[in-house]
């Protein structure tokens, strides 16, 4: 029973840690809206993207995929 618990609790971390990354994924990326510089040119726009926001995203789907690892594992 313990490894029943184990694994189904290791699968609702890596669902947490998914939903974590999304989120964080969203943080790090912002887009702006620039009016045109000269009349007559189209508006642009940019995007930013934080490094440090992605890079924690990263982190949390390689965790997310190391918990999937293991409940495969450990069944």
């Amino acid at each position: 029973m313990t490894g029943r618990v184990l694994r189904i609790s290791e699968l609702c971390l890596a669902v947490l840690a998914l939903a974590l990354a999304v989120w964080c994924w969203r943080q790090g990326v912002s887009t702006t809206e620039f009016e045109p510089l000269i009349e007559g040119t189209p508006a642009f726009t940019g995007t930013h993207y934080s490094g440090s926001w992605i890079g924690g995203a990263t982190a949390l789907v390689t965790a997310a995929g190391l918990l999937v690892l293991d409940v495969v594992r450990r069944r």
